[in-house]
């Protein structure tokens, strides 16, 4: 079951829109939530910030802030619903 896990999460990231919003797109702000959930060496927002601008994509704490009070949580409960079942 687990070793698919992958295989199933990005299929269900691969869905997302790229292009919704100019600065953090669905895709990237779901992917910024999973892999903070997933990655134990993440041990604070400000260490994922940092790997992401590592990789050259450019999210700051304030941008992140915004788009989490923007955006609604049926993005997450959908998710939730795909994987339980």
């Amino acid at each position: 079951m687990f070793t698919n896990f992958p295989k199933i999460i990005a299929e269900i990231l691969n869905k997302l829109p790229k292009n919704d919003y100019p600065v953090l797109n669905t895709h990237l702000f779901v992917s910024c939530w999973l892999g903070f959930i997933l990655d134990q060496s993440l041990t604070s927002m400000r260490s994922l910030f940092f790997l992401l601008n590592a990789r050259d994509i450019p999210v700051d704490r304030t941008t992140f802030i915004k788009a989490s009070q923007i955006r609604s949580t049926a993005i997450f409960e959908d998710i939730l619903n795909i994987l339980s079942k």
